[in-house]
């Protein structure tokens, strides 16, 4: 049998083996004849770095995933020793509106904080998180940019008989700054001669969130590829049927503005039009489909962004959709699809409030009754507090005309505070978002292959 298999077995290999032979061969040519040809083949679009084949230590979405396949780079790995930690950064993709990367924080600081965890009787087998949670601080990882959602996950492996500490993130970066932000954009970092990220690693009190009062243990500067800056491309849509949005009478119009391509992410910019007194929250199902039926979906349930909220029934807003298109050849056809819409309008009621009454009361917020649960007048202020479904349900409170300037939660409640003078009896005004879902099989074009 062995020499009946050896038989069937030879004459394929020796079929392959001469054009393989052949191919090498002409590969080692072009190699020597045109060396720099043959390294731009194999290196990526970007940097000088090659990309792996996956990433390591996270699981990518669609976009990095699909960026990671077409050649776009992971930055070089970093390694920096500082205060008993030895932390690495690596995994890390980039582009102007997304980050995704892993810290690995090791060393004698760390096997310290195992050691006494343990010495108190903490089961970091069953609860592994438990190193990252010391008596009154947490230990974090951190980008230096303003983020504007995504997550991130911490974790304790033992590897090779060492206690690492990983912390992963997969974020949603600011693209412009606001006059509000706290932290540089990415387009203002990028605008720098030497544009860096920093990544860093620290422990933050539990009961404060100034960033000013972070203990930085270690800080990892990510110097950033200057063709980050520039790897963007657009679609302008070019059509001239008109949208299809049912007959449904409250969403009057949608159309893309503009969609742009960057290598992990594409960014849909859509202008609505709402009958007076509703405004678009919300696609259902959003889709870019293009002529074989391909489709790029949604990067977050709730991704439809609001650029310029306000009272206006034109506004603008954007999608980000995976993966993109910035690698591939643009379609002939390409539309936005969606399977409906989530309306709101802003509902209001108006009731007096007892100081001295009796509590609970009734309350009406909008389209549906809530309740005060208890009110008082304390430090020159008066206390209102709320159930917690309230702050869920966008419900806003006025208390003579003034809003609060306060809030806190506290055991499943929220107390806000208003500045008024003291009073026996207060008009209340209350205004609430209430939203409802509009279903259709919503159309709109974007390219028509004309």
């Amino acid at each position: 049998m062995k020499q009946v298999q050896k038989q069937t077995r030879m004459p394929k290999w020796s079929i392959v083996a001469w054009p393989i032979g052949i191919a090498v061969s002409a590969l080692l040519f072009f190699h020597v004849a045109n060396p720099n040809n043959f390294v731009s083949g194999i290196v990526d679009k970007i940097g000088t770095v090659q990309a792996p084949e996956k990433f390591e230590w996270i699981e990518p979405d669609k976009g990095f995933s699909h960026a990671l396949q077409n050649g776009y780079p992971t930055l070089p790995s970093v390694k920096k020793e500082v205060n008993g930690y030895t932390v690495e950064i690596k995994d890390v993709m980039v582009d102007q509106l997304r980050i995704t990367y892993t810290m690995l924080v090791s060393g004698e600081k760390v096997e310290q904080l195992v050691k006494e965890a343990l010495a108190t009787g903490k089961d970091l087998k069953q609860y592994p998180h438990l190193i990252f949670y010391q008596d009154d601080y947490s230990l974090s990882s951190d980008i230096d940019v303003n983020i504007r959602g995504g997550s991130g996950r911490a974790e304790l492996k033992l590897i090779n008989g060492s206690h690492y500490l990983v912390f992963t993130g997969n974020y949603n970066l600011s693209e412009n700054k606001n006059e509000w932000d706290t932290m540089d954009s990415m387009e203002t970092i990028l605008k720098q001669p030497n544009p860096v990220l920093d990544v860093k690693f620290f422990k933050k009190p539990f009961h404060d969130r100034v960033i000013d009062e972070e203990a930085v243990l270690a800080e990892i500067p990510l110097p950033l590829p200057k063709d980050v800056a520039t790897a963007r491309k657009n679609i302008q849509p070019a059509t001239m049927n008109k949208p299809q949005l049912g007959d449904q009478e409250v969403l009057q119009g949608l159309a893309v503005k503009q969609v742009q391509l960057f290598p992990t992410v594409m960014r849909v910019q859509v202008q609505a039009q709402t009958k007076a007194g509703y405004t678009l929250r919300n696609l259902i199902n959003p889709r870019l489909v293009d002529d074989q039926g391909k489709e790029y979906t949604s990067l977050e349930p709730t991704s439809l962004q609001n650029r310029n909220s306000g009272t206006a029934t034109a506004e603008d807003y954007y999608l980000d959709m995976i993966p993109s298109l910035y690698f591939d050849a643009i379609p002939e056809k390409l539309a936005l699809k969606f399977d409906g819409a989530t309306i709101s309008t802003m509902t209001t009621g108006s009731f007096r409030l007892e100081l001295h009454g009796k509590f609970p009361i009734e309350a009406p917020f909008g389209n549906k009754s809530s309740q005060i649960l208890n009110a008082y007048y304390e430090n020159h202020k008066l206390h209102v507090v709320l159930p917690g479904e309230a702050m869920t349900e966008e419900t806003q409170l006025k208390v003579d005309g003034v809003g609060y300037d306060s809030e806190i939660t506290q055991n499943g409640t929220f107390i806000q505070t208003y500045p008024v003078p003291q009073k026996e009896v207060y008009q209340i005004d209350t205004q609430r978002a209430d939203h409802q879902e509009i279903r259709m099989d919503g159309l709109v074009p974007i390219l028509d292959g004309k």
